[in-house]
Parts: structure tokens; sequence; C-alpha cells
């Protein structure tokens, strides 16, 4: 066990400062806190602290709000935050905030001193006149509904239990997103159980009686009813149209094509949703179709050797192209290891990781997606996958998203036909697609029960079920892995329609595929280490223009996929923690990092050289907040070919993985 004696310094260093501020001596106090090697939600509520003693309490706000980037489910910091607007007058934010503390509160009585601070502050806007009974009112339902909010796992349901459906949500330039029915005959709505079986559409655009514009090309334009809707209205420049009510389908977006180049204008005597006009023929770029095809749970492991019998399409379609075989995860489980692929940007720097707390992506991350629709893309997600949903921040960047709970029976087959469909649909846009495949993930869940999964296993792998405590901590298991081997053969089988169909009808030259995941499984290898190579290892394919034909070893990150990507379809995007890989011209890496932050768990990190793999476990568990206590940890060094532990033999560079994993960590610091 190691002990950091950082940490040991800075809580006496904290203990200092809070004297200094009791005592009165804010100037001594102010220097210390400039000077702090440790920002964390100790510092920020100190330095808090120091701007209400001073009577600065605006500054004091814009130090939190900081803070809450960094930190985003501390109670510390958002109670502090609270009360910092609560005195400034910002009471509807207060309250929003002390009802936020109350939903994170990890003791009884931290939940009671919030609630207890929302109801003393709806008894102050009885003082003031300028505010309305029926604000009061719709402020404190929104603080009721906050303390027992869920995160966006269930959508088209909220995380206050209601339906999104004819709803819109916003991104964070305020551009409002709809969501409706998709191929769903006459049904017009979902509750929490009937939302598996529906897909469900979601466009941008907003909501108006009257929309002008003006188009050069042929142009589709999407609308959407809401319940009390009326004739719609059209005047072309060359024509008028009339479409009665009764002509259109209220349950789903109606798509009008225009061909007359000039001005337009849609109307009605009803409000309706709007989307954004589709140009049908835009220049085409060199890259005309750039696809991700993300297939959840993914090892590269089990495919790195045996592709060519598991996956024959999936072999013969990229071995015109690149594979690497030397990539690495970012985080242990989904929500955290996509929020990466988006963003570009490790676990504990995107922020979105909490298993139950909500929180918005795009809130504080710019996502990839956006620089490719700033480029002229069409931007769109076909979307099986519960743990990325619109409402978690993925509207952001998206012109069209497809989305279904694969639990409702929304499997390969239906994804890869809903992408053709797509892709056919617009055949003269350039795109930029997100393609989910949920079904490989499911087999450590032991739901997974397609027809051919089922026929062309052995029935002998199927005498029991293994449940880890999640998918995630699922333990070493012959009977999924032969349950996994077969699933992968399936996939591939519905992929070979979309591969046939790129080839066929764009050609190599004008699209870049990529193949990717998130991470491995545990129940491949026996091994006591969350973290080891079979979790950790994914693929990262491409194949396409300016692409050569190259099976690489190159230390790559989940990270760097988009940044590469990019580079590849001459798009600019600011590549955060990313590299764009020495293969294609880039920088690449010098190690990849993997870490998990779960609630009750210890903290862990693995770090993977070119000749080393390092190990970190902290002796305690993460808190229910995701905090970390880095004081005390165990950690290892060990020989990347023989797995041996080299601790003893190079001390130095187990010490530098050790001070690197603390410092960036320590803003989580508890």
């Amino acid at each position: 066990m190691f002990k950091c004696e950082v940490i040991e310094r800075y809580k006496i260093e904290q203990e200092e400062i809070k004297r200094l501020l009791t005592e009165g001596l804010f100037v001594e106090a102010e220097y210390k806190l400039d000077n702090s090697e440790i920002k964390n939600e100790t510092y920020y509520s100190l330095y808090s602290n120091y701007y209400y003693l001073t009577n600065n309490c605006e500054a004091g706000i814009a130090l939190l709000e900081k803070a809450m980037k960094e930190i985003p489910f501390s109670f510390e910091i958002t109670y502090n935050l609270a009360t910092l607007k609560s005195v400034v007058g910002d009471f509807f934010d207060s309250m929003y905030l002390f009802a936020k503390c109350g939903r994170i509160a990890t003791s009884q009585s931290e939940k009671e001193d919030a609630i207890n601070q929302v109801e003393q502050i709806i008894k102050e806007f009885n003082k003031y006149t300028n505010f309305s009974s029926e604000g009061i009112l719709e402020s404190a339902k929104l603080v009721k509904e906050v303390l027992v909010e869920n995160d966006e796992r269930n959508y088209p349901i909220n995380r206050f239990n209601e339906s999104l459906v004819k709803r819109t949500v916003e991104n964070r330039e305020g551009e409002a997103y709809l969501t409706e029915m998709y191929k769903s005959m006459f049904i017009e709505d979902v509750d929490n159980n009937s939302r598996y079986f529906f897909k469900n559409e979601i466009l941008s655009g907003k909501v108006t009686k009257s929309y002008a514009f003006a188009i050069e090309d042929k142009t589709t334009v999407p609308i959407a009813f809401f319940e009390d809707y009326d004739d719609v209205f059209v005047e072309g420049p060359n024509s008028s149209y009339v479409f009665p009510k009764n002509t259109l389908m209220k349950n789903q977006y109606n798509y009008y094509t225009f061909s007359d180049k000039g001005e337009y204008k849609i109307f009605s005597e009803k409000e309706f949703f709007i989307a954004k006009p589709i140009n049908l023929n835009p220049p085409k770029k060199p890259a005309q179709i750039v696809i991700s095809i993300f297939i959840d749970g993914l090892a590269n492991t089990v495919i790195e050797n045996d592709l060519k019998e598991l996956m024959p399409n999936t072999y013969k379609f990229f071995s015109k192209g690149y594979r690497n075989n030397n990539c690495y995860t970012s985080g242990d489980w989904t929500l955290p290891s996509v929020s990466s692929i988006y963003t570009g940007k490790t676990t504990i720097n995107h922020g979105l990781y909490h298993p139950t707390y909500h929180y918005e992506l795009n809130r504080y991350n710019q996502l990839f997606p956006e620089y490719f629709r700033e480029k002229g893309y069409l931007t769109a997600q076909i979307n099986n996958d519960w743990r990325v949903t619109p409402t978690s921040g993925y509207i952001q960047g998206m012109d069209r998203i497809l989305y279904q709970n694969s639990n409702g029976g929304f499997w390969a087959g239906e994804v890869i036909a809903e992408t053709i469909e797509h892709l056919e649909t617009f055949k003269d846009n350039n795109h930029f697609l997100w393609v989910s495949l949920m079904d490989l993930h499911d087999v450590a869940d032991e739901i997974n029960n397609d027809l051919m999964s089922q026929v062309h296993l052995s029935s002998k792998y199927r005498q029991s079920k293994n449940l880890g405590p999640t998918s995630v901590l699922s333990k070493y298991d012959r009977n999924k892995i032969e349950k996994y081997n077969v699933e992968l053969r399936r996939i591939d089988l519905h992929l070979s329609n979309l591969f046939n169909y790129l080839e066929k009808n764009f050609g190599m030259d004008n699209i870049i595929v990529s193949l990717i995941s998130d991470h491995g499984q545990t129940y491949l290898k026996h091994d006591e280490f969350l973290l080891h190579e079979p979790k950790r290892k994914v693929p990262f394919m491409l194949v396409g223009r300016d692409i050569e034909k190259k099976v690489s070893d190159e230390l790559c990150s989940i990270i760097d996929f988009f940044p590469t990507i990019a580079k590849l379809a001459d798009v600019s995007v600011d590549s955060q923690e990313g590299a764009v890989l020495k293969d294609f011209g880039g920088e690449g890496r010098d190690f990849a990092l993997t870490e998990t932050l779960h609630p009750n768990q210890p903290y862990l990190v693995a770090i993977t050289d070119n000749e080393y793999i390092f190990r970190f476990k902290t002796t305690s568990n993460v808190t229910e907040n995701t905090l970390i206590d880095l004081e005390y940890y165990d950690a290892q060094l060990l020989d990347l070919k023989t797995l041996n532990d080299v601790s003893d033999l190079f001390p130095d560079k187990l010490e530098h993985y050790c001070k690197m994993v603390v410092q960036r960590a320590m803003k989580l610091q508890i």
C-alpha cells in the first residue's frame, strides 16, 4: 500500500485556511487559496466561503459554477452555490440547486437540510410582488420532480417520468428538438412500459404558426403536429397547396418535398413543429459517407486472430483497409466510454459517468458531430443504446435521431435496415452517421434470445444463467463466451447487408467506414483486477477513401477515434485529449488510460504503454457522489509481454504513473 504525501500536506493546509477565515484573516486566507496545489471540493468550498465573508458573492457564484463543471455531483459545492444564489436574490436558481442537493444528498440530515432551504425560499417569494403565483407554483413543482428525478435511461420518458413525445427539449444553444413517434401506426404516445416497443424520431427545428424559407435545390421539410392542429397552407414560387388536417398523420413527422427554386411559406391557424429543411442535392464532399458502426461490448482480444472465422463478412470488408489491434477503452462500461468517444475526453473530464444521477453531456462539452454538421454533413444516429439517449446530451450536433431501446426488439437486422433506408432516402447528401448495435452487449445479462443464436449454440452452454451484480462485473464464464461467439456471427450476417449496399451504391473511394466499440468483457478472462486486457482492448477498423490496407499495433485510445476520422474527412476538430494516429500522419500517443468511477467501489486505473501495464487501486471506495480518497492506494507495474510484476525493477516508472494518476484525479479528492 502507498500513501500520497501531497494529500496529507493539503489536509493540513485546508485546516489552516479554515482557521484564517474563522479569525477574519482574509488576506492571508486568499494568499493560501491562490497558491493551493489541489483544487477539489474543499478548495472550492473554502474559496466560496471567502467570497461570502468578503461580500463578493458574484465572484463566489462564478467560481462555483466553474467547480460544477469539474465536480458535477458534489453536495457541498451545489449547496454553497445555492446559498450564494439566494443571497443575491436569484431565488429560482437557488431553489432548483437546493432541490438538486436533496437528490444527491448522502445522508438523511443533508436531505432534510436541503428541503428545508427550499421551503424557506418559497416563503421568501411571498415578500416580492414581481413573482407571479403561477411561476412560484411551477417552480415548486419542478423542485418536487428534481428530488425524485432519475437519469435519462428511460427515454422517451424523461427523468421526471413524463413522456417526451410531442415535447421539445433544447440543446446547448437553445435549438429545439421534438420527439415524435415513428412507424407506429395509430400509437400517439408511450408510457414507461410501452416505451420499449416503439421507435421515436427526433429532429431539430422550431414551434411556430408560420415559417418562411428559400430553396435552391430539391428540399424536404419535416412537419409534426400537436393534438390541436389545423389545415396547413403552403405558398410557393409557382403554386400554392392546402393540406387538410384529415390528410396528415398526427403521430409522426410528415415530410414535404419541394423542387421549384424560390421562396416558400408554410402556415396554419394552430402551432406546429417544423424541422430544419433538408437540401436533397447539396455539393458532394470527397468523403460523402462517414459512418461509425458501434458494436457495444466487442472485445478486440476475441476477434484479433479469429475475425475471419467469427465475422467473415466484416473481415472481407475491412481487410481492404485498416485494423488496429492495440486500441484501449477509456472507461469500463458504456456510459462513460461512449461519452469519451463523442468528446475526446477521458472519464473524469467529460462528466457523464454517474450510473443514476442526471447529467447532460453537451452542457460542458463540444461533441464531434457538431464539427461535421458545421462542415455540411447531414448528421444522424440510428440508435438502440439506452445509455446514449438524446436527453443525455446526444442531440447536440445531430440533425436526425432514430431511437428505440434494444430490449423492445430493435436489434441488428432492423437497425441495419433503417440505416440503409436513411442512406437511400438521402442518397445525394453528405452523411455523418452513428449506427449502434447493442446485441452483443446483452450476452452479459443473459437476455439475448435471437433465433440464430439459440439454434446454433450447443445446449450444453445453456444450462445456467450467470448474472453478475452488473454486466460490467460478470465473472469469467465459458457459457457466455460461447454465446458471445455465436452472437458475433449473427451480427456479422446483418452487417453484410450494409457493407454490400455501401460498396454497390457509393464505392469505396467515397466512404469512410469505421467499426468501433466501448469496452470488452470481464467474463472473457480470469483476473481479479477488473481492467484486464480483454476488458480494455477494443477494435478500431477503418476502410474507404485514402485508407491503405494495414494491420497495425500502434497504441491507440477510443478518444482518438473521431480526431483520426475527422482528419481523413478533412474536418477540423478540437481533439481535446484525443490524438490523430501516427498511421494517419498524427502525433499518436505514448500511453492509453482506462479508469472506473463507480460509487461504492474502488477507483481503478490501468495504463498501457509500449512496455508496461500499470495498475492502480484506491484502498477506499468511491463515494456515492463519485468523490475519491487518493491518500492510500495500491499500485503495480507489469511487463507488457509476460504480465510479470516488475514494480521492484522499475520503481521510477511506477512512481511516475502513480503521481500522474493522483494528479489528474485530484479534483475529485474527497
